[in-house]
């Protein structure tokens, strides 16, 4: 009785440091999204103030970041519902959310990516994120 008694208590603790260390990935997501969102809005406000004549590459950085916002904003719901939870189907679908997100964000970063590229091709005098 003492041995199962023994693995329970290092399971629970094998437990407890998983949700901890799952909840620190969480925070670090959230912190993403919201060093996204800062660059985003950022980004949309330069994009209003410029004079630059290259409003087409412009708006696909903007539509890149925006992009890598919502996918970063997916991905840290999806991972945050997932901390902790036993069930399989609540778990899937947190993980899809947070996969589904992963893709968005790789998407933007591609469009972002591609104008910045054009940037440098053109040697355009534009800010590349």
């Amino acid at each position: 009785m003492g041995k199962n008694n023994e693995n329970e208590q290092v399971f629970s603790e094998k437990e407890e440091a998983i949700i901890k260390l799952e909840k620190q990935v969480a925070m670090g997501v959230w912190i993403q999204a919201v060093g996204q969102l800062i660059e985003l809005v950022s980004l949309y406000r330069l994009y209003l103030i410029s004079d630059e004549e290259e409003p087409i590459v412009e708006k696909q950085i903007l539509t890149g970041a925006s992009l890598q916002t919502l996918g970063t904003f997916l991905e840290a719901i999806g991972v945050t519902e997932e901390i902790g939870i036993d069930s399989a189907e609540v778990s899937i679908g947190a993980q899809k959310l947070a996969v589904t997100g992963d893709w968005i964000q790789a998407l933007g970063a591609i469009l972002e990516a591609a104008g910045g590229s054009e940037i440098i091709k053109e040697n355009a005098n534009l800010f590349v994120p």
